[in-house]
């Protein structure tokens, strides 16, 4: 074990060594960052980030790239909504960029992560003056060097309801399970880092009602701000992958952050960084927020590392989840009534949901409604003008639990390239039972796809499907205005885009009024 815990040292050391990619901003070199602290030596993914302030005005962007040749009809930039024109000269990539927003370049079109570099323009950053330092007032060690959950979570303790900020200076806080409290607000400076001890399990794992094992927990929480440009760091490939990778398979999912029955969250700014499978569960809460966060799993499914979704709202109601970058090696966004914490039968409905102004890539669904649809309704639910860069499936419902599925809008939203997973079709929409014996059948109505648009034909054609021959043709109803496929506009039912074998549904084809 002392061997292996050195090997894997001497392994990191040479890889943060030796970047592929050197990244300026107005020629200022900026620190170029890995998805995950795990070597690739042990066959484990990752990807290369950078975070640059934009202040307002036009910044230059240079990308040198080192341990690797790319030639003109390798790379791209995405989204390509932004329409910016790189240039290259000799092995590097420039290009000037004017706004907010989240940028990724492939150096390589196909699925080689490592020949990939996501850029983080953000807003810069900016400390409260009302704040309680918690390395200051607390003691608390940053340097990642020893365990700090008592101390931290007794200025967590504190600082609910005292109007003052508890803030995290730059550094790294080891840390095992931190419950977040009512009227509290909490900012991370940019370079703090909240990490998830790896050395045992045991303090990961659920004593309540939920069964929902979790590392950040807001329970029974109202009034609560998380804030900066900080990072909430599951360790999950580190846990799963390499430190418990005997016995994390037989245990379930660990969440990075689990909201259970809370009410009023602002999460601002931060980045969510590989969780131990599922990234974000909200359950059973009300009016909670996600702007401008960075959700970033590993982005590969294996025996080790599955499960990898980003956002779980989950029979909760008021979410927003806006200008958010998210790349999860499962669904990114999947909107579920599980059934979680809910007693006598009764799971609450997911009702009133955003998904807007974000940019996504994910291995499975981009923007998806269910697999799990325990609960009566799932409604008045919008995803509007977001990009996804790379999916399996950029939009779906899936309704295998019962639940009326209606009031749905996807609009403005754009596709650009097809995963090669196990569906690769652009929609794939279905009503089905998880138990033929026990589970009802659900409907998916009043649906509407406005104005979207899909770059390429992806390799297996669009599905809209009731898989019982008990269900009328309207129970699964969608209403397209607008749709756009490789430059062509799709107008009516045909086997050009649509899967005869797999449509059942009741589609129907409206011009967009002026």
């Amino acid at each position: 074990m002392r061997f292996l815990s050195f090997f894997i040292l001497i392994c990191f050391i040479s890889r943060t060594n030796g970047q592929s990619f050197e990244v300026y901003a107005d020629k200022s070199r900026v620190e170029v960052y890995e998805q995950n602290d795990i070597p690739l030596n042990l066959g484990l993914s990752a990807y290369k980030f950078v975070r640059i302030p934009y202040k307002g005005s036009s910044i230059d962007i240079n990308i040198k790239v080192k341990d690797f040749e790319f030639n003109n009809t390798d790379w791209s930039i995405s989204p390509k909504s932004y329409n910016l024109n790189g240039i290259k000269s000799g092995n590097s990539l420039s290009f000037s960029f004017n706004r907010l927003g989240y940028v990724v370049i492939l150096f390589k079109q196909n699925q080689d992560f490592t020949k990939r570099i996501v850029l983080l323009f953000e807003k810069p950053e900016f400390i409260p003056e009302n704040r309680v330092d918690v390395v200051d007032t607390y003691g608390v060690d940053n340097t990642g060097n020893k365990n700090e959950t008592i101390k931290i979570q007794k200025a967590l303790d504190e600082i609910s309801g005292s109007r003052k900020v508890l803030y995290f200076p730059p550094g790294v806080y080891k840390t095992f399970t931190l419950q977040f409290r009512s009227n509290s607000q909490i900012y991370l400076a940019k370079n703090a880092r909240i990490l998830a001890d790896d050395s045992t399990l045991s303090h990961y794992i659920s004593d309540d009602e939920t069964g929902i094992n979790r590392f950040l927990l807001i329970k029974n929480v109202e009034n609560l701000s998380i804030s900066g440009l900080g990072t909430l760091d599951g360790n999950g490939t580190q846990i799963l992958a390499v430190s418990h990778a005997e016995i994390a398979k037989n245990i379930k999912e660990i969440r990075l952050l689990f909201i259970y029955n809370s009410k009023n969250i602002n999460i601002n700014g931060v980045l969510l960084k590989d969780s131990a499978r599922w990234n974000t569960h909200i359950l059973k809460s009300q009016s909670v927020s996600f702007r401008h966060c960075k959700l970033i799993n590993n982005p590969i499914e294996n025996k080790l590392l599955g499960s990898l979704d980003g956002w779980d709202p989950d029979s909760s109601s008021d979410i927003l989840i806006e200008s958010c970058f998210g790349w999860a090696g499962d669904d990114t966004i999947a909107i579920k009534c599980t059934g979680y914490g809910s007693t006598l039968g009764k799971v609450p409905n997911a009702e009133n949901i955003i998904v807007r102004d974000n940019v996504f890539l994910t291995k499975k669904s981009g923007l998806k409604i269910g697999t799990e649809t325990f609960c009566s309704q799932m409604q008045d639910i919008i995803f509007e003008n977001n990009v996804v860069i790379e999916s399996d499936r950029v939009m779906g419902i899936n309704v295998r639990d019962g639940a009326i599925v209606q009031d749905v809008v996807f609009r403005d939203n754009h596709a650009e390239l097809s995963f090669p997973d196990r569906k690769q079709n652009g929609m794939n929409f279905y009503i089905t039972k998880r138990d033929r014996n026990i589970s009802e059948l659900g409907k998916i109505q009043k649906v509407i796809i406005e104005n979207c648009t899909f770059d390429i034909t992806f390799p297996k054609k669009f599905s809209f499907f009731r898989h019982y021959p008990e269900t009328p043709k309207t129970d699964l109803s969608i209403i397209f205005k607008n749709l756009i496929v490789a430059g062509e506009k799709v107008e009516n039912f045909n086997s050009n885009f649509f899967d005869l074998s797999k449509n059942n549904a009741q589609l129907i084809f409206k011009d967009l009024k002026p």
